[in-house]
């Protein structure tokens, strides 16, 4: 019972479920939370012991706590907090419908959020532990066709740097984990949730490159086994980046994105730098 424990949210597909594979062929123990746990039945038999399956959905804030501090309590501790789950609605920002759009920030901010709330008073207690917050290139850069997506993950981005400079002191180190586009059906999830048609004429441009993007399924760069080993060998680093992208192509967006960023904000700095006080002479 030495072994450490994981909680992994959206742990029945994609990368939750190789990461869970991942834990359990390390000799650790998982928490694995879904709203159907079917696809991990097999991975119940093969470990036995060792894989809890926790069936709930988490934007069910009350349910939620009780459920997960039930099955932190069976395991005898808690160890890494893996938020995963998530989704990404397309479609141009005017052609969101409000309930979606709020649907998108209850599953991908605040369902983490929540689950936070729950797993932190363990860590707290334990003086220790990692966190990892599964977001995407799209927490960093924007993503055309993705707003709310897009939105959502830079939420997440920013209550976890937030959250690594408060949690840091007790022992308990964060790190935003930026994966790229990997071989899982997250890419045709969401591209089943596009409109055939743009509602508005003028974003027909944007439909047609979600339509392309939709189109790439199955070509990703991004190995979603390997993704998974990179976040064990993260979760036993002791002293683990803040970020971590995953992937050539999301290194690359990033790292375009911020040299980007870097040029414009030396390019304006004398305009910026012209709101300051000025003494009187």
């Amino acid at each position: 019972m030495g072994s450490r424990v994981w909680l992994v949210t959206g742990a029945s597909g994609g990368l939750g479920q190789a990461l869970v594979s991942e834990v359990l062929r390390a000799g650790e123990r998982v928490i694995a939370v879904t709203r159907d746990d079917e696809p991990l039945q097999p991975l119940v038999a093969a470990f036995p012991g060792r894989l809890r399956t926790v069936s709930v959905d988490i934007t069910d804030t009350g349910a939620l706590r009780p459920v997960l501090d039930d099955a932190i309590a069976g395991a005898g501790r808690l160890d890494v907090v893996v938020n995963n789950a998530g989704y990404a609605l397309p479609g141009p920002f005017e052609e969101l419908d409000d309930t979606e759009l709020r649907a998108q920030f209850e599953v991908n901010f605040f369902a983490a959020a929540d689950v936070l709330r729950a797993a932190l008073p363990h860590l707290r207690a334990a003086k220790a532990g990692r966190v990892l917050q599964i977001s995407s290139p799209a927490g960093q850069i924007g993503a055309l066709g993705m707003s709310g997506y897009t939105a959502g993950k830079h939420a997440l981005e920013g209550l976890s740097v937030s959250l690594a400079a408060e949690l840091a002191p007790l022992g308990i180190r964060t790190t935003i984990v930026e994966p790229g586009a990997a071989r899982t059906a997250f890419r045709a999830n969401w591209a089943s949730r596009l409109s055939s048609s743009a509602a508005l004429p003028d974003y027909l441009p944007v439909h047609e490159a979600l339509a392309r993007s939709a189109g790439a399924a199955g070509g990703q760069v991004g190995d979603p086994v390997r993704m998974a080993r990179a976040l064990v060998a993260l979760a036993g680093m002791p002293s683990p980046p803040l970020r971590l992208p995953l992937g050539s192509d999301a290194l690359a967006g990033i790292e375009n994105a911020l040299c980007a960023q870097l040029e414009e904000l030396r390019r304006f700095a004398a305009l910026s730098t012209s709101t300051d006080h000025t003494e009187a002479t």
